[in-house]
């Protein structure tokens, strides 16, 4: 809108004004960014290899962008967003959302490498958040690659991703319920992490068409469903066993961490899950523990069509 220019990427966010767009020049940026307003941060063209937002060699630790709390209608684009240095994987991210950030669209972003901090994470309660057409890989420290915590979380799509060797986890919604989440068509290799996806407190939502491969405890772990939750035309493959020697399974539906008092929307009895024309392969386990394709515990459920 100005055609200013300025030398940081924080400069020019300090400088636009709410809902204004700040395109970045093909060059490498050592910083970290706070975003304050509600603003589009995108590369100039659509090559996000060109636009690169480095951590290395920043003293201390923190996130590569950080979205302040409350902080809505924010774009990030085009951008790649790599080798940051974390305190943690629930503290620091590539992309940090504090906290009701709603309306956040992260699309054609590359977020890599990024030491004892998670891929994108953000806190809920939050509604409206569009994660696409990214790459979220080897991200460590415990972290997760797309993790959205806390509190209810409503519209939510995270579609068309690749998610790779996050050291614990791929896609993740924890600690409080979620409606209306789609995530479908992302490739996923769990690497030698926990679970490729794992969803707490859902209903009304599609988990559908996505690739999963590698190692991990769990493909699907779909935990306290309240109805309305369809699996659908998922590969779940067990390539590359880890080393947890407790249960497995591809795809896994049942009650876990209910307590009186949780948020409403929590499942007592896991109800409500349609699984269907997904294929399982590869979930063995060679300790005494098991092995599963599909487990599912609760009530009003329904398993048709797979391949295991």
């Amino acid at each position: 809108t100005t055609n200013a220019n300025f030398a940081t990427i924080q400069a020019a966010v300090n400088a636009a004004l709410p809902g204004e767009i700040i395109q970045i020049c093909a060059a490498t940026f050592n910083e970290r960014v706070v975003i304050d307003k509600s603003l589009t941060l995108e590369g100039k063209t659509i090559a996000q290899n060109l636009y690169v937002l480095n951590g290395t060699g920043l003293p201390g630790t923190g996130s590569g962008i950080r979205i302040n709390g409350g902080v809505t209608g924010v774009n990030i684009r085009h951008l790649t967003i790599q080798n940051y240095a974390g305190a943690g994987g629930n503290t620091d991210a590539g992309i940090y959302a504090v906290s009701g950030n709603n309306s956040l669209l992260v699309d054609d972003v590359v977020v890599t490498n990024n030491t004892n901090a998670s891929g994108f994470y953000a806190v809920g309660p939050v509604s409206g958040i569009t994660l696409t057409n990214s790459t979220v890989s080897d991200n460590g420290g415990g972290a997760r690659g797309i993790v959205i915590w806390d509190g209810h979380k409503q519209n939510i799509n995270i579609s068309g991703n690749t998610v790779n060797n996050n050291v614990c986890c791929g896609i993740e919604l924890q600690d409080g319920t979620g409606d209306n989440v789609q995530i479908i068509g992302n490739n996923l290799n769990i690497g030698s992490g926990d679970n490729a996806i794992g969803l707490l407190g859902l209903s009304n939502s599609t988990i559908q068409n996505n690739m999963i491969m590698g190692g991990g405890r769990f493909g699907i772990e779909i935990k306290n469903p309240n109805g309305g939750v369809s699996v659908s035309g998922n590969t779940v493959s067990l390539t590359t066993a880890n080393a947890d020697l407790r249960d497995r399974a591809g795809i896994a539906v049942f009650r876990r961490s209910f307590t009186p008092g949780n948020p409403a929307g929590y499942a007592d009895i896991p109800n409500g899950v349609s699984i269907s024309g997904n294929t399982v392969s590869g979930y063995t386990q060679s300790s005494a523990e098991e092995g599963f394709g599909i487990v599912v515990e609760g009530v009003s459920h329904s398993v048709t069509g797979n391949i295991l």
